[in-house]
């Protein structure tokens, strides 16, 4: 498992939610709506590329996300 990995166990599941409260059928739709190359939706659901604070800024400006929701899902723990 990556560094980005290990810092951000929810970023999987954030993408999940975003692309579910967005209304979006898969992970291009999500890039097309944050702006970015589908691989970087890919690098982060695969943990090789962290969700940064330029998504998070995004998110909450473009979507009105808000920002300690984002990051307590990026910090969560997932439970075995």
């Amino acid at each position: 498992m990556s560094i980005a990995a290990q810092a951000q166990p929810g970023a999987s599941q954030l993408l999940d939610y975003l692309t579910e409260e967005l209304k979006l059928k898969n992970d291009a739709a999500l890039a097309r709506a944050f702006g970015v190359a589908p691989p970087v939706i890919s690098k982060i659901r695969h943990g090789r590329l962290p969700f940064g604070d330029s998504m998070i800024l995004k998110a909450h400006e473009q979507f009105n996300f808000p920002v300690a929701v984002m990051r307590a899902a990026l910090s969560k723990v997932e439970s075995k």
